[in-house]
């Protein structure tokens, strides 16, 4: 009898760590500075650019004009492997089922990844299934 208890406690506490760890996955919202795989062929677009546009228009966003004189901002700048590839243009050429995650970059988050200077910030695009 007191193993049968034993087993049923058992039994229970795991059906209620399950039951806790499923619901928390289940309340985790998409992070707005990262787009996933999943998230990314689900966009049904052709390139990564369309991809992006569609699921978060904000990773385009930069902060306007930077003086007085109407001088244009920077551009955003597109990140791979540490390196900076080029322009927004750069994501036209990749295919989303390519891409593993994008994540929206700050002008310090470049800095540190690339040691150069962006003062839009940029993207950063990670390759693989």
């Amino acid at each position: 009898m007191r193993r049968f208890r034993m087993q049923s406690g058992l039994l229970v506490l795991a059906v209620v760590c399950t039951a806790c760890v499923a619901s928390t996955k289940a309340l985790t919202p998409p992070q707005p500075n990262v787009l996933i795989a999943e998230e990314l062929r689900g966009a049904n677009a052709t390139n990564l650019y369309d991809a992006i546009m569609r699921l978060r228009p904000g990773f385009f966003a930069t902060r306007g004009y930077t003086s007085f004189i109407n001088e244009p901002a920077h551009q955003i700048v597109v990140v791979v492997n540490r390196s900076i590839q080029g322009g927004l243009g750069e994501l036209r050429m990749i295919v989303p089922a390519a891409v593993r995650s994008v994540r929206r970059l700050s002008a310090s988050d470049v800095y540190q990844l690339t040691g150069r200077s962006a003062p839009s910030g940029g993207i950063e695009v990670v390759f693989g299934p």
